[in-house]
């Protein structure tokens, strides 16, 4: 099977109704929501944010059912108690979803204060803010040693961007290097 982004829309559209169906806040993050700022490129999952608590985790399976969904309450409720990431797959198109819980730092908080809202396909879906973005991706790329992070740092800045905001928020999370070396 091939999967394509017309593929992933679609089911981001699909996750994007059932956590607002269920009152979970989330947001787009990762290269889909680069997607909506900068120069596209391929990805091969859709990143969320949630912001979820073990009494979500202990409904998982009814909130995402099995026949349309794999995923583990287990993996779900460890990722809440320790605010870090469980996948489901949608078993149509075998689309893999990563969310991560929201961490209950205050940039974090800041972070989806500042949401934004953009219709795909007729459907509101929540998707972190172009700066927020950067800061992420610089984070990812300080942890993974990732290229491809600083390039789509790059790509984002590219299209203009509120450098007082990013610069601040690089020095509060010693991201300095890191955004220096990705506007040289």
């Amino acid at each position: 099977m091939v999967l394509t982004m017309a593929d992933e829309i679609s089911v981001l559209i699909q996750m994007a109704e059932i956590l607002d169906a269920h009152g979970i806040d989330y947001m787009l993050t990762g290269s889909m929501a680069l997607n909506v700022y900068a120069n596209p490129r391929m990805t091969r999952d859709i990143d969320l944010v949630a912001i979820l608590y073990l009494k979500d985790a202990a409904r998982i399976e009814s909130i995402f059912k099995p026949e349309h969904f794999y995923v583990s309450a287990d993996a779900a409720r460890e990722a809440v108690f320790h605010e870090s990431s469980f996948n489901l797959i949608e078993l149509t198109t075998m689309t893999k979803v990563d969310i991560m819980v929201r961490k209950r730092d205050a940039y974090r908080h800041l972070e989806f204060s500042r949401l934004r809202k953009v219709i795909l396909r007729g459907k509101e879906v929540w998707v972190v803010t172009k700066e927020d973005l950067v800061i992420s991706k610089l984070e990812w790329a300080r942890e993974s040693l990732s290229e491809r992070q600083l390039e789509d740092v790059k790509n984002l800045l590219a299209t203009g961007c509120d450098m007082d905001y990013l610069k601040s928020w690089a020095s509060k999370l010693q991201l300095n290097d890191l955004l220096t070396r990705a506007t040289a």
